[in-house]
């Protein structure tokens, strides 16, 4: 038989009662060791165990958030530390790039050994190096005052002679070409000859006699005497003596002073064949007092 709802009912009290009972108790009742109550005891021990766990996650949650911050600020810095580096090298390298070019226009563009004429700058825009033709280009013509027929040069010698120019370009035949030429004496002798281009990077000391001595290294320079070029500019130095039984004059290689094929500033002497006639009359007369 089941039990009627009174008794279902009395039950459920009776047992609410003792549980209440054992709560008082409980409360009642004290921890011999902490002195607490036996219920706190009760209460606060699985608590305490769940705050405990979750302390010890929130920790580790906490420093792996703390860590992952300050290694993205470390990331971050190297990486805007990197781009400094890059820039300063860039810089440098901007740096000794024009370092190098001023050196290069210094070297190029410096007073020559004879700087007794006017002359303009230019850069070399173009060149033309075959073995039919040697030939630049630079930037400046008839509005410079660029003419036919004037020498062009670096500090370490001659390039070569304008040979044709329009308002703001010249073309420069340069000393290797095998149609250049010039007045050239040995500077040490002065021994006398002819200047041509080889059509290479070399040039050639022609109808200098086999009688004469020629020393590996010597200077070559300019005579003045084709009207073009004004005395005592360096060509190059001798390089190689060459002699023939059958031929009267020695074959004397060249190397030129003038980085010809690859000079990138070069000087325009001002100077035309009236001026070279005046100047050697000038020392001529000199001469004769």
């Amino acid at each position: 038989m089941s039990a009627n709802p009174a008794q279902q009912r009395s039950h459920w009290l009776l047992a609410a009662l003792l549980l209440a009972q054992i709560v008082l108790m409980s409360a009642s009742a004290r921890d011999h060791q902490s002195g607490q109550s036996m219920l706190r005891t009760w209460i606060m021990t699985p608590l305490s165990f769940v705050a405990n766990r979750a302390d010890r996650v929130y920790s580790a949650v906490s420093g792996w958030i703390a860590g992952y911050v300050a290694l993205r600020g470390v990331r971050e810095e190297n990486a805007r530390l990197r781009e400094e580096v890059e820039r300063l090298a860039a810089e440098r390298n901007e740096a000794i790039e024009r370092s190098t070019r001023l050196d290069l226009v210094e070297r190029e563009l410096g007073l020559l050994a004879r700087p007794a004429y006017p002359s303009i700058t230019a850069n070399v825009v173009s060149r033309k190096l075959s073995i039919w033709s040697r030939r630049l280009t630079i930037d400046r013509g008839t509005l410079d005052g660029v003419k036919k027929d004037m020498p062009v040069a670096t500090n370490s010698g001659i390039v070569g002679r304008v040979v044709s120019v329009g308002p703001n370009w010249a073309q420069v035949q340069v000393i290797t070409d095998k149609l250049a030429g010039a007045g050239a004496m040995l500077q040490t002798s002065r021994a006398m000859g002819e200047m041509r281009g080889l059509g290479n990077d070399r040039c050639e000391l022609k109808s200098i006699s086999t009688a004469q001595e020629v020393q590996i290294g010597e200077a070559i320079i300019t005579t003045g005497l084709d009207r073009i070029y004004p005395k005592g500019l360096l060509i190059g130095t001798v390089e190689q003596v060459e002699s023939d039984p059958n031929s009267p004059s020695l074959r004397i290689i060249i190397i030129p002073s003038a980085s010809v094929d690859r000079v990138e500033h070069v000087l325009v002497l001002m100077v035309e064949e009236q001026d070279l006639g005046s100047e050697e009359a000038d020392k001529s007369s000199m001469g004769s007092r």
